[in-house]
Formats: structure tokens, C-alpha cells, sequence
């Protein structure tokens, strides 16, 4: 007799015998494999595994499931393991793993999988070029584009759109028009490369000369305008789309919150005949956006269901109002927690309150991704824990991420301020693809620690190696240059910013030559070229110009430069202390006593200087004046000793006791 199972993920998950019913019945074997996928997408790993190994008998599809299911949850190396155990292989199994060693930035790995596959279809050849297009390698994707003895839509599409991701439009659009066919899927691919490069006529006049078009088709074209703020046109082509899906709803929605019109969004999606959880999530994640917290909250317990990105969106919510204390109540209150969640929860702290999250979200079971790596690194060189950074140096490398750019960068960086130039060196030296932000990384590494040899160097090996210097890059140079006094030099990079490279310098950049002008004591030049400068916001100029009084006694210019920071910028805390440091230097007491009584006024207080070392995997901070540690009176002699050993060397300091730093 033929009995019928209702499938029931939650009985399931209590008795997995309920599953043991007769082999011979096909539907078994599917519902097995539909649990282990069901498992997968939820991120229940391990319910996953106990299915898997529970199962009577498994075919290919079944190891597949398996395969696809730790590369979807960013474990490779576990993946691999299913990958080697397996019975027999087929071009699926194949193209699962290697899709895997791509989206971690493994692509030498992933060819050596694509070299091996003995059938290669074309989704395997589809999914290699993805992964080069995925890894920014547009070169090397192109010469597989060109190798492959059969393309589709799809082929044509992904090199479209690498072509796109690289802001190479010309060639997108020379590849789109040696296309024989021009799909609609073709076309669109091209329309959304378009609204992400903000190509509004390209994409229009596109879009005028489609025999066919599909939702998709208007939709992108709807979003292209609402990217390029032609939120007329784009609610013109709305109101003219043939049939409106709920997807274009929100795109119009979603252009509206981008353009901060708030409101318009908000009555748009009122309107809506029906809205999907995305929908929803998007009025949100506008309301977020905007820095209204509390509209989100409303509109969030009117939804009639909710899922992960809502929770998580809610949360980036509340961290990006520094409500930390709401933030960890409210994640506290999700019934359920993925990788974004805690990856929000460990940016918002900057502190080692970061790190004890890392080691939480750890113990919960969750892998670290790219985003938990670059946060937790970047704490580990604001802390200047050089043995919490290793660790996690390693952690990255078993977790697949060791050619990861983005992470790697962060470890430059982190090492950097450590103190350990040599190893940021050994991490730049080795990553094989290095990009713009890992060449500015390294140059700022070396401005940091004062080598403007090293820093100019570098600079010059990066032009060398064909990549063009930024912004950023300009200021790492200008940084170094002032600190060393190498006033020409600085002006000649100063000048081929515009000339050469066209680039508008910023009110930074202008900030460092009228600091360096400063710090070489020509003040007089350094004011005349503040009054001058073609900048909006000079606040950065003046206060380096004040700092500047104050090193050289100008007490006279001290005055004016002080009259142009207070006399049209808001309060500022840093300059007042400066300020009434310049008054009590000339003995101008009642000067000196106004400007901390509107400090008073305005409820500041200067934060005690404080510093930090690691010692046994745990931070110490020191906090001026603090004499609470346990062992502060051994600290006392030490400081003493220290002293005299400074005195004997030569050193022309008298270190006070009382105004060294002390662990609280």
C-alpha cells in the first residue's frame, strides 16, 4: 500500500527516522536531497550533516547537495573534503567546487579544478569566467571568453557585465555589438550596466531600439533613471510600463529613498496593490537611511512577516546612531541571527568589545567572511594588538580568504600600525593581485612610520606598475613630505595633482602643504595662501595654520587665524583647548578662562589621554593619573628606573610620575 508523508522540516528535525520509509519509493531519495538544500539556505549546517549521514543511500545529486551547500556557506576547505570522498563526479560537482574557490578569491585553485574537469559544458565554462569577472582579472576572463567552443546568453552576458564592473563601458558596448544575437536577457544586461555607470542617454537609446521587452527591460531602464535623479522620467516610464510587477513598485520606491525624498517613496508605497518582503525591506532600509530609526521601527511592526535583512537592517539602524546599548538589546531579540548580523554588531564597536563579539559569533558556530575579517583586522591595528592580528592572520588563511584583497589589504594596514613593518611588507610582497588600495595601504604604512624615502618610492613603483594614484594617494605623499620639511618636493606633487594626473585637490590636501609651510615656519605664506584657497570648507586649513602659531609663538596671527575658525564654523572642541593653551602661553589668564568657560558652557570635557599595550592575549589600557592597579607601586619604581636610564643616555626629558599613564 502506497502511503503519502506530508513533509515536516520541524518532525524532521526531532526524529529523522520518520524519514526511513522504503527506498524503493522515488520520492525518498528527493525529499532526503530537498532537506539537505532546505538545510543549506537556512545556514543549519549541522542539521544538514545529520541528514546526510542518515540517509539509506545517496546518488551523485545527493554529494552534489552536499558540495553546493558548504560553498554556499563560504566553507571550502569542507566542501573540498565532500568533493574528494566522493564516489563518482559529475560537470555539476565540478563546477560547485570551483564556483567555490572563485568567490573567495581562489581563482588559480578554481582553473586548476576547471584544467581537471575530463566534460566541460558550457555552465562550467560560465562558471570559470564568472570567477575571473568576480576577482576583477577582466584579462584573463577575456582570453576564456575567447578560448570557449560554445557561449550563450549567459557567457556573453557575465563578460558584458565584468567589462561594466571595471568602468569599461567602450568595451562593454564593443563586445554587446559583436554579439549575433541580441537576447533580451543580452539587452538588459547591458541596461543595468548602463544605470550602475550612470550612462542615462546610452541606456534610453537602448532601450528605444529593443524589438522585445520584458518587465525586466522597463524595470531596468526605470532604474537607470531613478540612478541618474531623473525621477520624472523614471515615473513617466513607470506609469507607461505595460505591466506593472512588484518589482518595478519597488524600484521606483527604492529610486525615491536614493534621491532622499522620503516622503514621495513612503506615498508610493502606500499605492502598492501588493507588496513583497523586498518592498518592505526597501521603505525600511529608506527610513534607516535617512536617520529615521524611528518611522522604521513603526512601519517594521506593521509588516505582516519579516525576515533576516529586515532585523539586520534595523540593527545597522541603530548602530549608525551610536545607540549601542539599543543595538545589543535589539539583537538580543532576533529570533534569528546570520553573518551580516554580527558583522554589523562587531563594526559598530572599536574597541575590544569587537573582538569579544568575534570570538562569540565563533562560538556560535558562524564562519567569518570577508566583512568580519576587514572589521575585525582594522580593530586589531586601532588596538595595537599585534598577537590578536596573527591569529587572526591565520584564521583567514584556513578559512580560504589568504588571496582576498580587500582582507589582505586590512592586514598591511593592521601590521603597519603594530609596529611590524616587515610583516606588512611580506603582505604586500606576496599578494598577486594588488590594486590601488593595497598600493596606497602600503604608502600610508610607510608615511606612518616616517619613512618619506620608502613612501616616495613606492609611489613612484606604483606609477611604474601602471596604476594611477588617487586622492588618497596624494595625501599619504603630501603627509610624508610635510612631516620630513621637504617643502619643494611637496609643492611639485602638490601641483602634478591637477597638471598630470586631474585631480582637483581637496581641502586635505591643501591642509598639508599649510602644515608643512607651518612646521618650516614661513607663516606669513602659509595665511596667505589659506585666503586664497578655492575651497569651501577650510576649517582643516585653519586649524593646521593655529597648530602652527602656537609651535612658533605667532601669537599676533594666532589671533586672526582664530577669529576666521570661530567666526563662521561651529564649536570646536580640539581648537578651543588650542586656543586657550595660546592665551595662557602669554599670560592672557582672563582670555585663557573664557574660552574654557564655553567649554563649560557647552558641557565638554577633555578626555583623559589614554594608551594601551597587549600583554598575555589580554588589552591593558593606561589612563592619565590613575593610580587603581594592583600593582602600582612596583609600576612606580619601574618608571623611576626608566628615568634615570633615560637621563644617563642623554635624553634632555624629565618624565613626571604623575603625568605618565596608568592601566585603570
Amino acid at each position: 500500500m502506497y502511503v503519502s508523508y506530508k513533509f515536516s522540516p520541524r518532525l524532521a528535525f526531532k526524529n529523522f527516522s520518520l524519514f526511513r520509509f522504503a527506498s524503493s519509493n522515488g520520492n525518498s531519495l528527493y525529499e532526503w536531497n530537498t532537506q539537505i538544500t532546505n538545510c543549506f539556505k537556512r545556514g543549519d549546517i549541522k542539521t544538514a550533516v545529520q541528514v546526510f549521514d542518515e540517509m539509506p543511500q545517496k546518488n551523485v545529486v545527493t554529494w552534489n547537495c552536499m558540495v553546493s551547500g558548504y560553498v554556499h556557506n563560504g566553507r571550502i576547505p569542507e566542501a573540498r573534503k565532500v568533493f574528494n570522498e566522493m564516489p563518482s563526479r559529475n560537470v555539476v560537482s565540478w563546477t560547485a567546487l570551483l564556483s567555490g574557490y572563485a568567490r573567495c578569491g581562489r581563482v588559480e585553485e578554481a582553473r586548476g579544478l576547471f584544467e581537471a574537469v575530463p566534460d566541460k559544458n558550457v555552465a562550467c565554462w560560465n562558471a570559470m569566467l564568472s570567477g575571473y569577472v568576480r576577482n576583477g582579472q577582466i584579462v584573463e576572463a577575456r582570453a576564456l571568453f575567447n578560448a570557449m567552443p560554445m557561449r550563450n546568453s549567459v557567457s556573453w552576458g557575465t563578460m558584458v557585465e565584468g567589462y561594466f564592473s571595471q568602468g569599461l563601458v567602450s568595451e562593454a558596448e564593443l563586445l554587446f555589438g559583436q554579439a549575433r544575437v541580441k537576447s533580451v536577457s543580452l539587452c538588459n544586461t547591458m541596461l543595468a550596466g548602463y544605470a550602475a555607470m550612470g550612462c542615462y542617454e546610452a541606456s534610453y537609446e537602448l532601450f528605444t531600439k529593443m524589438a522585445r521587452r520584458d518587465v525586466a527591460s522597463w524595470t531596468s531602464m526605470i532604474n537607470c533613471c531613478c540612478r541618474a535623479g531623473r525621477m520624472e522620467k523614471a515615473l513617466n516610464i513607470f506609469q507607461n510600463l505595460p505591466q506593472r510587477d512588484v518589482v518595478a513598485w519597488t524600484v521606483m520606491v527604492q529610486g525615491y529613498v536614493r534621491s532622499g525624498q522620503i516622503e514621495e517613496a513612503r506615498k508610493l508605497f502606500s499605492e502598492m496593490p501588493r507588496r513583497d518582503i523586498v518592498a518592505w525591506n526597501s521603505m525600511i532600509g529608506g527610513y534607516v537611511q535617512n536617520g529615521r530609526l524611528g518611522d522604521a521601527l513603526e512601519l517594521f511592526r506593521k509588516m505582516p512577516r519579516t525576515n533576516i535583512v529586515t532585523w539586520n537592517t534595523l540593527l545597522l539602524g541603530y548602530v549608525r546612531q551610536d545607540d549601542m546599548v539599543g543595538a545589543c538589546q535589539f539583537f538580543q531579540e532576533m529570533p534569528r541571527k546570520d553573518i551580516t548580523s554580527w558583522n554589523t554588531m562587531i563594526a559598530g564597536y572599536p574597541s575590544e568589545e569587537a573582538l569579544i563579539l568575534y570570538l562569540q559569533m565563533l562560538q556560535a558556530g558562524l564562519r567569518p567572511d570577508q566583512g568580519t575579517f576587514t572589521c575585525v583586522i582594522s580593530v586589531c591595528g586601532t588596538l595595537a594588538v599585534h598577537g590578536w592580528g596573527r591569529a587572526t592572520h591565520t584564521c583567514v588563511i584556513k578559512s580560504g580568504y589568504e588571496n582576498d584583497t580587500l582582507v589582505i589589504t586590512s592586514f598591511i594596514s593592521m601590521y603597519s600600525k603594530c609596529g611590524f613593518m616587515n610583516d606588512a611588507a611580506l603582505v604586500f610582497g606576496r599578494m598577486t593581485l594588488k590594486d590601488t588600495v593595497a598600493w596606497n595601504s602600503m604608502i600610508v604604512a610607510h608615511a606612518y612610520h616616517g619613512s618619506v624615502f620608502e613612501t616616495l618610492n613606492l609611489f613612484h613603483c606604483m606609477i611604474e606598475a601602471g596604476f594611477k594614484p588617487d586622492h588618497a594617494t596624494f595625501l599619504c605623499v603630501l603627509s610624508a613630505c610635510a612631516h620630513s620639511g621637504l617643502v619643494d618636493k611637496s609643492w611639485i606633487y602638490f601641483r602634478s595633482m591637477e597638471s598630470h594626473w586631474n585631480l582637483i585637490p581637496k581641502a586635505e590636501h591643501y591642509a598639508c602643504i599649510i602644515d608643512l609651510l607651518g612646521r618650516s615656519g614661513k607663516l606669513a605664506e602659509a595665511y596667505q595662501l589659506v585666503k586664497q584657497l578655492p575651497v569651501d570648507n577650510l576649517s582643516y586649513d585653519w586649524e593646521a595654520l593655529l597648530s602652527s602659531c602656537r609651535v612658533h609663538d605667532n601669537f599676533e596671527l594666532g589671533d586672526l587665524v582664530a577669529q576666521n575658525i570661530f567666526g563662521g564654523q561651529p564649536f570646536n572642541v580640539g581648537m578651543s583647548v588650542l586656543l586657550s593653551n595660546i592665551y595662557a602661553a602669554r599670560g592672557m589668564w582672563e582670555d585663557a578662562a573664557k574660552v574654557r568657560a564655553s567649554l563649560k558652557r557647552h558641557g565638554v570635557k577633555k578626555e583623559l589621554a589614554c594608551s594601551w599595550i597587549e600583554m598575555k592575549a589580554q588589552v591593558c589600557p593606561f589612563v592619565y593619573n590613575d593610580k587603581t592597579h594592583p600593582q602600582i607601586e612596583d609600576i612606580y619604581v619601574e618608571l623611576e628606573s626608566l628615568s634615570e636610564i633615560i637621563k644617563d643616555i642623554g635624553a634632555n626629558r624629565r618624565i613626571s610620575c604623575n603625568a605618565l599613564l596608568f592601566t585603570r
